[in-house]
């Protein structure tokens, strides 16, 4: 089938690009691209996908389905036929099992793998569904009930939380058909005329005309109304007569009559289970089984230990004796030094005391468009703006609006809690922790702020200070999962292993489902080389996560270690088959490359190089990785004798190193592997210009130093095998400066030690052709020295050109017993070697044994015909 309308496809599903808006008829463009064998994609035709056995993983793969973020295309469809909910239309999100906070999900498949949900905009792509190849129209889709917490007209009632105790059940329903009122924001379409509407929060009647909301629930509405969805009873809202700016506290005063619930002053206890009732997006609201894991600011604030939905704020928090002990705030955002800033969210209630003292004041029913313009109000319509458009990305616009929030209430703490976030996002980490302090200046109690600050200070490598951080948190609530988890961070970042371990234990002790606290420990495990427990913390957490890449990545990584590169292999198929995205897929390309090219699968390797390279013409390290699998290839073909492959080989390498140096020319690494190709090429001065620039780069390598010295000691040989003795001497006086430098730089460095000597003892054959035997005495004895300094160093595993290189000198100064001792270790170590064998004739000549050292020739020849005239 040929069709270049198509963007992807997945058995009858199909992805065309389309550019209109909510009015548009998508319906039409569908069979106009694709033909009458086409419609636009239903919600249920996913839902029969996957219960027919398909893979939802294969689906998304080959359709090309993003992670869902604010600014990501979306995949629009239809539900139950129709393509708009309360003027947004519908569309597909993935979120592999994880959905964002804030997103509205109407219903999802396989435990949100992917989630049905409603948005503005125009463009972008739609899923259409049937055969491009067929005139027949596809049947339509089964209708079925939404199963999420999502309210449409179509959607049957959402069961309440069964969590509730039998004995709550009742009040909690009678609550919910006389007391809980859903606050529902109303304008006009200016095109149409038609009525818009948003169920947006929770609430509850105090008295009889009178709603307990959150402000900011109700701030920036155009109009709103108050609504019990079982008796599809509404009220209408006349004005405020109260309200609490600190802590986010508004009463309305409706018309109509509701049944107030009971409010209770006393104080939650610690560790006491208590219910949201409320929840604007279910259609007859529903109970949510919470636990108060800490009191704030002086009771100011009830903690939740589990997180709340943002469509809890305005629920009323009841007790088991029945009465409303707070009411819900939702949560707030504080961002996980994990990963660089994973987030993670907590929810708290406003005492019932507070409300009690609120309803104590009321006044005068102020009209509700005029309070919207007092300037604390204002201040919550710019925060509300400021979320909004951080959950579009947009957070350069999000921090302005707080800022303009903070202007118009300087006294707000939640403002300056969430700003930090935003400034931690950004990496603003100074800023981050400047809003903290001024958060914890308003109230002391506030542990988010406390996180936010520790992580910005994890960046800034102030991670002592962090630590500090985080215990003033456990201090105020020592079963805080993810703090001990984050300390684990902080204390890994300072080495600390063992104590990163222990908070990572006592994390999963809280909660045994902490997928960041098996990472954590795996990699603080990995780092005591407790390679073995690590693998399994990473078992588990894939079990927890089984479509987390970053896992997939860290598991790979400690599999390299452990040289188990075909697992590693399998790991990064899996990361590349679960995200196709171009710039993730680059990086496990190249990953996978490498650990290829540790099994000398060249070829493979390239091939993956290559794709990776196809994805990201700008991923560097797929360039080097690339050079140092062809280069490794020249070494491959220069072993078999095939000097002109071999050639061909590091001349490509030295490509992609140029270009890996042209992408990214900071990093010494690609300079060095450059060098060594062209060393490998036979091109030693300009091996040199490229270590010169790695030494520039990173002038306390002594490898640098090492391998810039040893081109010199090769240009220097060429030279003098060509007879340029003078120039030879001045190369090989270079190469004794650089291994002199890099013994400075490490003085346990043995193999330096032995290059030294070597170059030594040829200087030192130089000045005794020359008659100069003074000078080459010096020389050759500093070369002994030299070499006993490696042998002494690699006392437990000295290798033959360590005594090779005393042998010589030694016999160059006359000390021919010792030369043929250190001959003999050496002839042990290597037995087939010819020219060790020449040497030690050579010594027992000079020593007078010359029936032994005809033996030694002999040998030599046996071995080698040619070595008497090969230099060593």
């Amino acid at each position: 089938m040929e069709n270049r309308q198509i963007v992807a496809s997945h058995q009858n599903f199909y992805v065309i690009a389309h550019d209109l808006d909510e009015k548009g008829n998508l319906k039409a463009a569908c069979k106009e691209k694709l033909g009458a064998g086409v419609r636009l994609a239903d919600w249920n035709d996913l839902i029969a996908y996957h219960r027919a056995g398909g893979s939802l993983s294969d689906l998304i793969a080959n359709l090309k389905i993003p992670i869902e973020a604010p600014n990501s295309p979306q995949y629009r469809i239809s539900m139950n036929g129709k393509l708009i909910w309360h003027g947004r239309h519908y569309f597909v999100a993935r979120h592999d099992h994880t959905k964002r906070e804030g997103f509205l999900a109407h219903d999802n498949i396989d435990d949100y793998h992917l989630t049905l949900g409603s948005w503005f905009g125009k463009g972008g792509f739609a899923l259409c569904y049937g055969n491009p190849d067929s005139t027949v129209p596809p049947a339509e889709p089964v209708i079925t009930p939404l199963r999420g917490a999502s309210e449409t007209d179509e959607t049957p009632a959402t069961e309440h939380n069964t969590d509730i105790t039998e004995n709550l059940r009742p009040i909690v329903e009678k609550a919910l058909t006389d007391s809980i009122v859903r606050l529902v924001w109303k304008k006009v379409d200016e095109e149409t005329g038609e009525p818009l509407i948003w169920p947006r929060a929770s609430g509850f009647f105090v008295t009889s005309n009178l709603i307990a909301t959150n402000i900011h629930c109700v701030t920036g509405a155009p109009s709103v109304f108050a609504e019990i969805v079982s008796t599809k009873t509404e009220f209408p809202v006349e004005g405020v007569v109260a309200f609490d700016a600190e802590n986010d506290l508004v009463i309305l005063k409706v018309t109509g009559d509701g049944v107030p619930l009971s409010l209770d002053s006393n104080t939650g206890q610690v560790g006491e289970t208590v219910y949201a009732v409320g929840h604007p997006h279910a259609k007859e609201g529903k109970a949510t089984q919470f636990t108060i894991s800490g009191v704030q600011n002086s009771g100011k604030r009830l903690e939740i230990k589990e997180e709340f939905d943002p469509g809890n704020s305005g629920s009323a928090i009841l007790n088991n004796s029945e009465k409303v002990i707070g009411i819900a705030v939702g949560g707030e955002m504080a961002t996980s030094a994990l990963g660089g800033g994973g987030s993670g969210y907590t929810g708290y209630a406003i005492p019932a005391r507070i409300l009690v003292n609120l309803l104590a004041n009321v006044v005068e029913v102020e009209p509700f468009t005029e309070w919207q313009k007092r300037p604390q109000i204002r201040a919550y319509t710019e925060i509300r703006q400021a979320q909004t458009e951080l959950q579009q990305g947009n957070h350069r616009e999000s921090l302005a609006c707080f800022d303009t929030a903070l202007e118009l209430n300087p006294n707000l703490a939640d403002a300056y809690l969430n700003r930090a976030a935003v400034n931690l996002l950004l990496g603003h980490y100074k800023e981050t922790i400047t809003d903290c302090d001024n958060a914890l200046r308003l109230n002391p109690d506030l542990v988010l702020a406390y996180i936010n600050r520790a992580t910005a200070k994890t960046f800034l490598e102030a991670a002592e200070e962090a630590i500090d951080d985080y215990n003033a948190v456990l201090e105020l609530n020592p079963n805080f999962a993810i703090v001990y988890n984050n300390r684990a961070m902080a204390n890994i970042s300072l080495k600390r292993y063992k104590e990163a371990i222990a908070d990572c234990d006592r994390a999963l002790k809280l909660d045994p489902n902490l997928v960041q606290a098996y990472i954590c420990r795996a990699m603080a495990r990995s780092a005591l080389e407790q390679n073995e427990t690590a693998l399994a913390d990473f078992d588990i957490a894939l079990k927890l996560a089984p479509d987390s890449t970053e896992i997939y990545f860290l598991r790979a990584n400690i599999k390299l270690s452990l040289e188990d590169y075909a697992g590693a292999i399998e790991d990064y198929d899996r990361i590349i088959s679960l995200n196709p995205e171009p710039g993730a897929s680059s990086h496990a390309y190249t990953h996978r490359a490498d650990a290829k090219r540790y099994l000398h699968n060249y070829a493979g390797a390239i091939e993956d190089y290559d794709k990776a390279i196809q994805l990201d013409s700008k991923c560097y390290k797929a360039y080097n990785g690339r050079g140092i699998a062809k280069s490794d290839l020249g070494k491959v073909k220069t072993g078999e004798g095939d000097k002109v492959s071999a050639d061909k080989y590091f001349q490509a390498a030295i490509d992609d190193y140029t270009e890996a140096i042209r992408l990214n020319a900071k990093f010494a690494g690609y300079y060095r592997n450059r060098g060594h190709a062209k060393f490998s090429f036979g091109d030693y001065e300009d091996a040199i210009e490229d270590y010169d620039k790695v030494i520039q780069l990173n002038p306390k390598s002594e490898a640098a130093y090492f391998n810039r010295g040893y081109a010199k000691y090769l240009l220097g040989k060429s030279k003098a095998d060509q007879g340029n003795i003078v120039e030879a001497q001045v190369d090989y006086q270079g190469a004794i400066e650089d291994y002199t430098e890099a013994i400075k730089l490490d003085p346990e460095y043995a193999a330096v030690y032995n290059s030294r000597g070597w170059i030594k003892y040829l200087l030192g054959q130089f000045e005794h052709e020359r008659g100069n035997t003074v000078e080459a005495k010096k020389l050759f004895e500093a070369a002994v020295a030299d070499s006993d300094k490696t042998i002494h160093l690699s006392q437990h595993k000295p290798s033959s050109a360590e005594y090779h290189t005393r042998a010589v000198a030694k016999a160059a100064l006359g000390a021919s017993a010792e030369a043929i001792a250190d001959f003999n270790e050496i002839i042990l170590m290597k037995p087939d070697e010819a020219r060790y064998y020449y040497d030690r004739g050579l010594a027992k000549q000079a020593f007078g044994q010359h029936e032994a050292a005809k033996t030694d020739f002999q040998k030599a020849k046996d071995l080698d015909p040619d070595v008497e005239h090969k230099p060593f």
